[in-house]
């Protein structure tokens, strides 16, 4: 199984909005089409796109599925920070799909791809916004099974693509 993590684009930081509530900023909403035109460009087939119920990674979701076509994007609220990543892996396992899409939050992503990648213990990942990893997983899903196949921060990305 393939898994891809993606981090929310850049989001807005005033205070006027609850941290559940804020949005992308016009330069948040400008990295989620770069990754979504890098992987429409890379030919990256998606099952299903799995966001976190924060706006911000809702609006990122929603950004990548436009361009790549996805065929389905859902909620989940196992991408959240707090939630132990082995009731993402459970939910991920009943999809039975061959690639997701997972858009998420730090330090939530980097632990979860140090979960599968190490087992127990944590390794040097990091996810700056709108940075893509992708993880290869044998199954069952279960940690310390994952082989990093790529991680590329939206920076490189938009050195390489054009919008």
């Amino acid at each position: 199984m393939l898994i891809y993590f993606l981090r929310h684009g850049d989001a807005s930081s005033h205070s006027r909005f609850d941290d559940n509530e804020r949005p992308l900023t016009d330069l948040g909403h400008k990295q989620a089409a770069y990754v979504g035109k890098f992987l429409q460009h890379t030919k990256t087939h998606i099952n299903i796109i799995l966001v976190s119920p924060l706006k911000r990674a809702c609006e990122t979701g929603a950004i990548v599925q436009s361009l790549i076509n996805a065929p389905r994007m859902e909620t989940s609220e196992y991408l959240v920070n707090g939630t132990h990543p082995k009731q993402l892996f459970k939910q991920i396992t009943e999809f039975d799909v061959e690639s997701v899409l997972l858009v998420g939050h730090e330090p939530f992503l980097s632990d979860t791809i140090s979960l599968l990648l190490g087992g127990d213990h944590k390794t040097d990942i990091e996810m700056k916004k709108c940075s893509l990893a992708l993880v290869e997983v044998l199954e069952p899903l279960r940690p310390g099974t994952g082989i990093l196949k790529q991680l590329i921060d939206v920076e490189t990305i938009s050195k390489f693509i054009k919008l």
